[in-house]
């Protein structure tokens, strides 16, 4: 059996502002194993990236602060590291590569630089061993001239090829768990399919765990084992990716899947789309987040928080479609199913 390496606990994250207390994360729980991926997805604002830039310590407080929960990797209770102990963590066991490669690397500095840097602050190692594996790493992700492009600036590369540095740099010191927050956004079809290949490659080689933070159901379909859908701070179902697109039982889980451009089909017109909008987090609703936008709406769901429902080993939902007081809805199931 895999081993659990990251667990988070019944997580809350808020940011104080002028406006008022924005509750970012409201209570989620998921966990990842040895050399999986999960997929954490929902629409923009639901939390996904404050989740897990928690998990690194990237968020400063003020503004930001945890308001219950934990974290733990490998056993041990990381929710309150200092800055010094998360250097530790950091490159070494954890590593993230971000959205966008141009504001994250350092246009200052040669990217050969910005490699060694991370070797030499985790492996007390000479320069010339760490420039060696520097140009190891940049062969693994595929940058023509790995040598030569030791000495260039990020501004000189592609947005595929810095994304690849950024990956190199990611790997540098064979993290245990890859976080990568929206990887592909800004790059075009092509690109987006080369760097999923790539981290897919280095995930069967390294044996990394990856965490993948995005909007894009077509890029879990490629890249995840599990999948975890947040919706205005809270997670709403986890499942495997069969489960999830196959067999959905969230509401909002179902408007993802409806949304998703087909190919194959013969209907003609505009995409479907999520009516309304996600609720203000700073006053959020008392029940159910989706409530407003959800057609099957009920009283209670206005009212009462659903609970988690096990619907197998591997997935559960919060919906009180699930509560066997509910009507049914197999119809609006049995359309998404044979569309996705």
């Amino acid at each position: 059996m895999k081993e659990t390496l990251l667990e988070v606990k019944q997580f809350k994250f808020s940011f104080d502002t002028y406006a008022g207390e924005v509750q970012a994360v409201r209570n989620i729980s998921f966990h990842v194993k040895e050399g999986e991926t999960l997929a954490i997805v929902g629409e923009s604002g639901s939390g996904k990236s404050v989740a897990v830039q928690n998990v690194m310590k990237l968020i400063p407080s003020p503004p930001g602060r945890i308001i219950q929960g934990q974290i733990i990797y490998q056993g041990e209770d990381i929710t309150h590291y200092t800055d010094r102990q998360m250097e530790q963590l950091r490159g070494k066991e954890l590593s993230m590569i971000f959205q966008d490669p141009m504001t994250s690397l350092n246009p200052t500095m040669k990217i050969g630089d910005q490699i060694i840097e991370g070797i030499r602050n985790h492996e007390p190692i000479p320069r010339a061993d760490a420039v060696k594996k520097a140009i190891k790493l940049l062969t693994e992700v595929g940058i023509p001239d790995p040598k030569d492009s030791l000495s260039r600036y990020p501004h000189t590369f592609s947005g595929g090829m810095r994304q690849r540095v950024m990956i190199a740099i990611a790997l540098a010191c064979n993290p245990k768990i890859l976080i990568a927050d929206e990887p592909t956004t800004a790059l075009d079809v092509t690109t987006q399919t080369q760097i999923l290949e790539l981290m897919n490659d280095l995930k069967e080689k390294h044996g990394t765990s990856i965490v993948m933070i995005t909007h894009d159901l077509g890029v879990v379909a490629k890249m995840a084992d599990r999948i975890a859908v947040m919706y205005a701070g809270k997670i709403v179902e986890t499942g495997t990716v069969e489960e999830i697109f196959y067999q959905p039982k969230h509401p909002y889980t179902w408007g993802l899947l409806q949304s998703i451009p087909k190919v194959s089909s013969k209907r003609m017109g505009k995409l479907e789309t999520i009516p309304g909008t996600p609720p203000d987090l700073i006053a959020p609703p008392k029940g159910c987040g989706f409530a407003s936008r959800c057609k099957f709406c009920m009283n209670i769901c206005k009212e009462v928080e659903p609970e988690s429902v096990s619907i197998s080993a591997s997935q559960s939902a919060k919906c009180w479609l699930l509560d066997e007081r509910a009507p049914r809805v197999e119809r609006e199931h049995e359309e998404v199913k044979k569309y996705s």
